[in-house]
């Protein structure tokens, strides 16, 4: 029997996407290893003292400063009465008809009295405890300041680090800016599976049919892997709105959810299989494929980061029977989109619905990429999530005569963090500035994480 407890540790783990690290500027021998190391350098004793008594002179004098000349002048009275003056201070002197009998008292009888009940155990005990104080205090000043300077240190390298995330932000809204301005009534709207699935088919079977480069940039190595799961594409898919399937049995639900895998399935399939057609055909096509990491690199894992942002806070994971003639469950407070459906099969006995699917959907994301590796597709990892996904058939660029070219871009592929309904909406065209511009931008990926990879090897 397998728990959620049984899953691998990068399911348990937070992974953080790390980000390219600013380059130094050379430094003269002149500056200290502490500085050039990244470390500050720790300042003197003598120098956190002087600064704190010059912001805190009262404080000083009052619990530092005067305590310690008392003690001292005590002490000095005490040690100068017992060992320069010892036959009058062991005397044993007392009152006397209201008076102190000692003809040659020191001061006063109170003053006298305190000097020969002073304990110069305890008055040096008091030095020693100042000093101790006076030690500690200057000490945790010291330990404050450069724990300071280190976050502010980090700070200065969090804000170059997020001033080079905003660039690379600002370089991507001006390629989709570029794109947008380009649309024109060559560009055909389409959404929910039915429609993704059969623009893809159409990508696909250009490339075949004409020898096109094949160029796909997608979140999973499966086609359209975790709509089959959710609610509200199962039901689109099948043309009946998510409300409808309140009243629809576990079997209605199944074949509907199956039907949409079986769409799947067969357009990756027929992916696979032009694959190989190009390659027996002795085409210079290439067929690219890019996808999220499926293993952790550094502190990241971009597949399982990716599917945190899916089974969020917001979702609800149920499971169904698919030959049960029983009504799904009705849960009126979370919406359709919000709302996964696993079959029991998927299930194991003590094991939570999401967990099972969560590993179902990181095996088959796995297995696909393996498989297109066996047959020759160029597989590039990512590690970081993608904002859109991408299918290109686009001609060579050497090869003679006017080819067509044809895109399929689509904008939110079920990744909803806000618990907002995500629909699957996506643009399919043959313009050939927006496909070439969508080529740009599918190789700019392919490149930086083939950057990314070489510096993370360089570091090892």
């Amino acid at each position: 029997m397998t728990s959620r407890n049984d899953l691998p540790d990068f399911f348990q783990a937070e992974h953080t996407q790390t980000l390219p690290r600013p380059k130094e500027e050379p430094q003269s021998d002149s500056t200290p290893d502490s500085a050039r190391l990244g470390k500050p350098s720790e300042e003197g004793f003598f120098t956190v003292l002087m600064d704190i008594i010059k912001r805190h002179p009262i404080l000083f004098n009052v619990f530092f400063f005067l305590p310690f000349i008392v003690i001292l002048i005590s002490l000095g009275l005490k040690w100068h009465y017992v060992f320069y003056d010892s036959i009058h201070y062991l005397s044993d002197y007392n009152v006397v008809n209201g008076q102190w009998n000692d003809k040659d008292l020191y001061f006063n009888p109170g003053v006298d009295r305190y000097i020969r009940e002073l304990d110069i155990a305890g008055l040096v005990g008091g030095v020693v405890s100042l000093f101790i104080g006076l030690f500690l205090t200057v000490t945790t000043e010291k330990m404050n300041r450069l724990k300071e300077r280190l976050n502010q240190q980090e700070m200065d390298q969090i804000k170059t680090q997020t001033g080079l995330l905003v660039q690379a932000t600002k370089s991507l809204n001006g390629i989709m800016m570029e794109v947008s301005g380009k649309v024109n009534e060559k560009v055909q709207m389409i959404e929910g599976t039915k429609e993704v699935l059969g623009g893809i088919n159409k990508v696909i079977d250009l490339s075949k049919t004409q020898g096109n480069n094949l160029l796909i940039l997608s979140n999973t190595a499966q086609i359209e892997a975790i709509a089959p799961y959710r609610m509200d594409l199962v039901a689109k898919h099948a043309d009946v709105k998510p409300h409808e399937l309140r009243h629809a049995t576990q079997f209605d639900y199944a074949r509907r959810a199956e039907a949409l895998l079986r769409d799947s399935a067969d357009v990756e399939n027929k992916l696979k299989e032009t694959a190989i057609y190009l390659q027996k055909t002795g085409s210079n096509a290439k067929v690219e494929f890019v996808t999220l990491n499926d293993q952790s690199e550094g502190t990241s894992h971009a597949f399982v980061k990716y599917l945190g942002k899916i089974f969020n806070e917001h979702v609800s994971v149920e499971t169904y029977r698919s030959g049960s003639n029983a009504s799904l469950s009705v849960n009126e407070s979370i919406p359709h989109h919000n709302r996964f459906m696993v079959s029991t099969s998927m299930v194991k006995d003590d094991d939570e619905p999401q967990a099972a699917l969560i590993r179902q959907l990181y095996q088959n994301h796995s297995q696909s990429m393996q498989e297109m590796n066996e047959m020759g597709i160029r597989v590039t990892k990512v590690n970081k999530t993608l904002p859109i996904q991408l299918f290109i058939s686009s001609p060579s660029e050497n090869k003679p005569g006017i080819q067509k070219s044809l895109c399929v871009c689509i904008l939110g592929s079920g990744s909803n963090t806000s618990g907002r309904a995500s629909k699957l909406n996506a643009f399919l065209t043959d313009d050939i500035n927006i496909v070439s511009s969508m080529v740009e931008l599918f190789y700019d990926y392919e490149s930086d994480a083939a950057l990314n990879t070489r510096e993370f090897i360089r570091k090892i």
